[in-house]
Formats: structure tokens, sequence, C-alpha cells
């Protein structure tokens, strides 16, 4: 199963966290506040789920998060862009990172790695937004992740966490490899749905190949 995630650079008390020399990864800073108020959702209008996801119960969240389409309603409700546009010169693109740092449970910073004890699962609202260039110098919402840290699930899981009978993806660094298959992160689980845009290679897919970061802001990862 590909182990390749997001670059999330998290920062909750105005430090800077910097990157391993020795990971392919350029270093991002993004700035968290903790203890956010409440993320509330405005009445949604119709949203188009494409005809590859013709699934009723995606078409109804799709619905749900149309007001996230407008990135600045989003930030209005405590998301903050956390990585640039991320793309694999062979699997695709994911796109800008938008992260909600209270859903996420962020705590700190531990042997330069995020971490957390986030163990929400919910889908509206998601942990992470995922948007892309829109073509006219703006982003287009293009999916939702979910993501929880590992020991904080364990605590009182046995099991990982599923998402309709899809199990999430375990994102770890393997440290005898260049590339951080964690992207920065303690141990977690993580799982991307494309709810706004088809993805080729699966709905659940961390990749789309259909989506290009058009060289702006990109973070390359190398192929394996």
């Amino acid at each position: 199963m590909l182990r390749l995630a997001r670059n999330l650079l998290f920062n909750s008390c105005g430090n800077s966290v910097r990157l391993s020399q020795r990971k392919r990864v350029k270093r991002q800073t993004v700035r968290f506040a903790l203890g956010l108020s409440s993320v509330l959702i405005a009445p949604a209008a119709l949203a188009e789920v494409p005809r590859t996801q013709p699934d009723q119960a995606l078409q109804e969240l799709a619905r749900q998060l149309e007001p996230f389409k407008d990135v600045a309603y989003a930030e209005s409700q405590g998301y903050v862009r956390s990585s640039p546009c991320e793309s694999h010169p062979t699997l695709g693109t994911m796109g800008y990172h938008y992260s909600n740092p209270r859903l996420l449970g962020i705590t700190g910073v531990v042997n330069g790695r995020v971490n957390g004890n986030g163990t929400y699962t919910g889908v509206n609202p998601p942990a992470v937004l995922l948007y892309v260039p829109d073509g006219h110098g703006g982003v287009k919402l293009a999916g939702i992740e979910l993501l929880v840290f590992a020991e904080a699930w364990h605590a009182e899981n046995k099991r990982p966490p599923m998402y309709r009978g899809r199990e999430y993806n375990y994102m770890a660094d393997d440290p005898a490899t260049p590339q951080d298959e964690a992207h920065n992160f303690m141990p977690h689980y993580d799982l991307h749905i494309w709810l706004f845009e088809n993805n080729p290679s699966g709905l659940y897919a961390p990749w789309n190949p259909a989506l290009s970061c058009n060289n702006v802001g990109i973070v390359d990862f190398p192929d394996h």
C-alpha cells in the first residue's frame, strides 16, 4: 500500500520546524493557534460530485461541505494552509492542505515531528481540506483528508480507523529511505477522499494524477 502522505509543518508555539536535511522535502512553517472556537457550518448549496463517484452518501457530504469551496470561509472556521501544493512525479497531485489544528489535536513537536492526541474521524467538518490551483490565480476544493495520531488512536482502539469500511493508511517514516513517508508527522493514520474532483487512481488514493499544481508553490516528492 502506498506510504506517501503530505508534508504538513505545524508550529503551535510560534517556533519553526525544520525538516531533516537528508529528507527531500522543502521546509514549510505554519503557525497554529490552539484552542480555536467551534467550527460552524453554514447552510450548504447544491454540489456536483463527479459521475465516477455516484454514491448518494458522498453526494450528500459534498453538499454539506459546499461552503468550504470558498477558502476564505474555511479560514474563518479555523483552517490554515499547512503545506505548499504537493505533487509526485509519477503519481499525481495532493494539492494544498488546509488543516484544522483543533480537530487534529496538535500538541506540539517531538524530535522534530508534529505530534498530537487527535482521534477525530468526522467528515463534517473534516480535519483537513484539499485545494488545488483553479487556473485563475485562486484555488478550488478537490477533496478532504481524515487524520488521527496512531498512539492516541490505539490507546482506545485495537483496530485501525475506518471510513465506510475503508481502512485508513498507516503512515510512519522509514529511516532507511531518503524520503519522509510520514511527512514530518509522528506515526499516524490518514485517508484522502476526492469528493469534488475525479481521481482516476481511486476515490481514496493519496495522489490524483488528473490534477496539477501548475508549478506554483510545489513540493515534489521523489519516486520510489
